[in-house]
């Protein structure tokens, strides 16, 4: 089974007369869905008005001692408890104004769309490489099921225990479902989902459905992709097509200004992605800048937010043992729009005369302090957090020396608490996805 064309193929629109007026999106009957269709995101540092979450759901019960690392986590969550830390997160993001929109309900209202359901599921399966009998049983498993049901079922997973109760003559007799155990997953559940930062990126009024580096986060781009199109968002495209082939994740681009876009290279996005993203911003007229950041490999710094964040239009948080160790490359465009890669020595300096400003201010995590401290704090997370508006961030509670430090550079800090939900290695900037920010200068 593939993807079909109509909803899963990037290339660009056809060419419309210059006295054209802008194409007609399709009517979106779902609130959920409009949350995705006018939005605005040019910066990191900007009022926060709208962004989309996950509240971690029975997708994290699926977890066990034998999957779980496979599945990317490094521990066991106690589910109820990270439920209850997300809660207080979204509701300390309510409490200043953001409008929060929940990733299940905007999937349930896509899937109910016309056309979109079995198409969306179609693709999802087929990414996992079934046998036919198998994948055939999937797809019927989860279409007859409500559109909020068959959302639920898309992020949980599906085991062969279940889907043998459903559908046993197509499992019972395929070698794909008898060489696995009962309890093995057909389709595996999304427990990264709650990390909804890394599936799409929204750039200026534009959306970038990613393909996730892992086999366990796959389904999320699909799934994002499809709600996307449901909404009648506006995909990025350039003269040179659509948007990366190669993987990319939303926690590796760093929108440092509207014409300013960092992409970090390491154990996620590749060279190749980040070549490909820089041609798509640079000749889309997406960025006058981009810069390609080299991560050290370690998987306390998998994405370029687990090392670098903004916590205003001029000021950036770092966890600066890891910061130092990145080399920096100026990514443009030759006569030919090929990408050519250029060595930055000085990185803060050459982002600074990008963005138009004289200087940056770097804090970082650890201040002065070494040792434990700030390689502990540094495995939760501490230099990802999330602004909702200039000065002012979302942070976990238990990263007491990195707050400190923002605090006494004058950044207010909002303290939320993360010790379950931090076993996947995700802060506040993982656990959101900003689809609507004010500008830097209001």
């Amino acid at each position: 089974m593939r993807p079909s064309p109509a909803l899963f193929d990037d290339r660009p629109p056809r060419q419309r007369s210059p006295t054209a007026g802008p194409p007609s999106a399709p009517a979106v009957r779902s609130p959920g869905l409009r949350a995705l269709r006018d939005t605005c995101v040019d910066n990191e540092a900007g009022v926060l008005r709208r962004v989309l979450t996950h509240r971690p759901g029975a997708e994290l019960n699926r977890l066990d001692p034998g999957d779980c690392q496979a599945l990317l986590f490094d521990d066991l969550p106690w589910v109820q408890r990270a439920q209850a830390e997300h809660d207080d997160f979204t509701r300390l993001l309510r409490d200043n104004g953001v409008d929060v929109v929940e990733l299940e309900s905007v999937l349930a209202a896509a899937l109910a769309e016309p056309g979109v359901g079995r198409r969306t599921v179609r693709a999802v399966v087929a990414a996992q490489r079934l046998s036919p009998p198998v994948a055939a049983a999937v797809d019927d498993f989860c279409h007859e099921r409500p559109a909020r049901a068959r959302a639920g079922l898309l992020l949980a997973g599906i085991t062969v225990r279940e889907l043998t109760a459903e559908h046993p003559r197509a499992v019972t007799a395929s070698l794909d479902t008898r060489t696995r155990s009962p309890d093995s997953f057909v389709l595996p559940p999304l427990v990264n989902s709650l990390f909804v930062r890394d599936c799409s990126s929204w750039l200026g009024r534009h959306h970038l459905a990613h393909r996730m580096a892992t086999t366990a986060r796959r389904a999320e781009g699909l799934l994002l992709r499809a709600a996307a199109r449901a909404a009648g968002a506006r995909p990025l495209t350039g003269p040179a097509g659509p948007g990366p082939t190669e993987p990319v994740e939303g926690g590796d681009v760093l929108l440092a200004g509207p014409d300013c876009v960092l992409v970090g290279v390491g154990e996620r996005t590749t060279p190749a992605a980040a070549e490909q993203l820089a041609r798509l911003l640079l000749s889309s007229g997406q960025a006058r800048h981009v810069f390609a950041v080299l991560l050290p490999r370690g998987r306390q710094c998998m994405h370029l937010d687990t090392v670098l964040t903004m916590v205003d239009g001029d000021t950036f948080l770092a966890s600066d043992s890891h910061l130092r160790a990145c080399r920096w490359f100026a990514l443009r465009l030759d006569r030919d729009a090929e990408v050519v890669a250029e060595s930055v020595d000085d990185p803060l300096t050459r982002l600074a005369g990008s963005l138009g400003l004289p200087a940056l201010r770097l804090i970082t995590t650890g201040g002065d302090r070494t040792g434990g401290e700030a390689r502990r704090e540094q495995w939760s997370d501490a230099a990802n957090v999330l602004v909702v508006r200039p000065r002012t961030v979302v942070a976990y509670d238990r990263n007491v020396v990195a707050n400190e430090q923002l605090s006494a550079a004058g950044i207010e800090v909002l303290t939320t608490p993360g010790a379950e939900l931090v076993r996947g290695r995700g802060g506040p900037h993982c656990l959101s996805c900003p689809l609507l920010r004010g500008p830097l200068d209001a």
